[in-house]
């Protein structure tokens, strides 16, 4: 009878030990796995982290360009700047052909921003356009001729979009079209964007 409890007694602590050996297993397993997600979670973590790194500093180049970016073509006298978006184009194929643009997106921005433009005197005709729309405040833009009397001021506000456009002979004007054109933009709270454009040919 003691044999047959002894061999009991065996076989129960042999069972005990295989289950204490699978748990074992399953739990360095378990911990294995968890280690094995860390990391993965950090490395994650750390691409995450280079990627948004990288962004800045991809954004901030892009800006810098952009700020700093004038190209020159001595064959067509076209010179092109560049800020926060397209700004300035000027060109002049020859010398009776010459285009100026100049156009903003802004937001909420009060500024006012004075350009020139020359229509030289070989130039037979001219054409200037504005057109724009304000989500809130107002943009004038204020087009003054070479003898600096006002030649017209468009408004560009909330009410509703601009698309206002002017073409003129010079020469039928006796040459007082002919010299530096004058351009004031004035912002003032303003949301939204608008397009200036002046050529002569």
């Amino acid at each position: 009878m003691a044999i047959i409890y002894l061999m009991a007694a065996q076989t129960l602590y042999a069972q005990k030990g295989e289950e204490e050996k699978k748990k074992e297993e399953i739990t360095k397993k378990q911990e294995k796995e968890e280690q094995e997600m860390m990391k993965l979670l950090e490395e994650a973590r750390k691409t995450r982290e280079n990627i948004v790194i990288r962004s800045d500093e991809l954004e901030r180049a892009v800006r810098k360009s952009r700020e700093n970016y004038a190209t020159v073509k001595p064959e067509t006298k076209a010179y092109t700047f560049r800020g926060s978006d397209p700004v300035v184009f000027i060109e002049g194929g020859s010398q009776s052909s010459s285009t100026l643009q100049f156009s903003k997106r802004v937001k909420e921005a009060s500024f006012t921003k004075d350009l020139q433009f020359e229509i030289e005197e070989d130039a037979r005709r001219a054409s200037i356009s504005v057109s724009g729309m304000c989500e809130e405040g107002e943009i004038r833009i204020s087009i003054s001729q070479p003898n600096n009397k006002m030649y017209t001021e468009v408004l560009i506000d909330e009410y509703g979009s601009i698309n206002w456009t002017k073409s003129f002979n010079i020469k039928e004007d006796n040459g007082n079209k002919t010299g530096e054109w004058g351009f004031r933009i004035m912002a003032k709270n303003a949301t939204g964007n608008f397009r200036l454009s002046l050529k002569s040919y």
